[in-house]
């Protein structure tokens, strides 16, 4: 579970083991921490159909979930979805479509339940997973992911202004260390950040990098965080998932 401090909040709910190639199973929790009564919500999970995995989102709307809207119906497996709305209340779901060998970042666009057919954000990698995305107050799309070209895993990053996709670029120098397990958000200021895991001398490390108008400034190593006193836990309220979730689904929960 991680909680981030810009303006949106989001949480994913699973015991979360990252693996570039292989398929792993993953368990959604009964109860996540709601920050706030009667914010806007959404979840977006992967479950199997029962013959591969699918994306399903809800909305929570006063204080009850939606009937889950299936976004995916194809030949592959959806997995590690997140979700983020724009200024008008269109949704923008991401996520890592697996098929013969090969991880694609698919992403579609909706509200409600009408949803636009998936398209395709994909650099020429072996891999694309583990993607995050947030909006700014421009409806700016902002994503980052974690790409492997067979050798390392780097963090690539791809941004939607007007409609329009940049081409999916290294977020940072080229190196000889895997990076991966983006997260992006946006600061105070409303500028985006992307902290991410970077390895070296046997250690994982975590390091932050802001985007400076054209590019993304020099990594920095994140300073640890100070851990919440139980008491500002337990006052935090609990937030019931959407019912139609079984044990075996990947939830991603978006508190606007």
């Amino acid at each position: 579970m991680f909680m981030n401090s810009s303006i949106k909040n989001r949480w994913t709910v699973a015991v979360v083991s990252f693996m570039a190639v292989v398929l792993t199973a993953f368990y959604a929790v009964a109860s996540v921490e709601q920050q706030a009564v009667g914010n806007e919500i959404d979840a977006v999970w992967s479950t199997s159909d029962g013959i591969r995995l699918e994306i399903f989102y809800s909305q929570q709307v006063d204080g009850v979930w939606t009937e889950p809207v299936q976004i995916t119906d194809d030949h592959y497996d959806n997995m590690y979805p997140v979700v983020d709305k724009d200024s008008t209340g269109k949704r923008w779901i991401f996520w890592t479509a697996y098929n013969n060998g090969r991880m694609e970042l698919h992403y579609a666009t909706g509200k409600d339940d009408n949803w636009e057919t998936s398209d395709s954000l994909t650099a020429e990698m072996k891999t694309n997973i583990a993607p995050s995305v947030v909006i700014d107050e421009k409806d700016t799309v902002w994503v980052t992911w974690s790409a492997n070209d067979g050798k390392l895993d780097d963090i690539l990053y791809a941004y939607n202004e007007n409609n329009s996709w940049s081409g999916p670029e290294l977020l940072h120098e080229a190196n000889d260390q895997p990076d991966i397990l983006p997260e992006i958000e946006l600061d105070p200021t409303g500028i985006p950040m992307v902290n991410w895991q970077s390895r070296a001398n046997g250690n994982y490390k975590r390091l932050i990098s802001r985007w400076l108008g054209d590019d993304w400034s020099e990594p920095m190593i994140q300073p640890v965080e100070e851990k919440e006193s139980s008491d500002a836990t337990s006052e935090k309220q609990q937030l019931a998932l959407p019912p139609s979730l079984n044990k075996s689904s990947l939830v991603f929960i978006r508190v606007y």
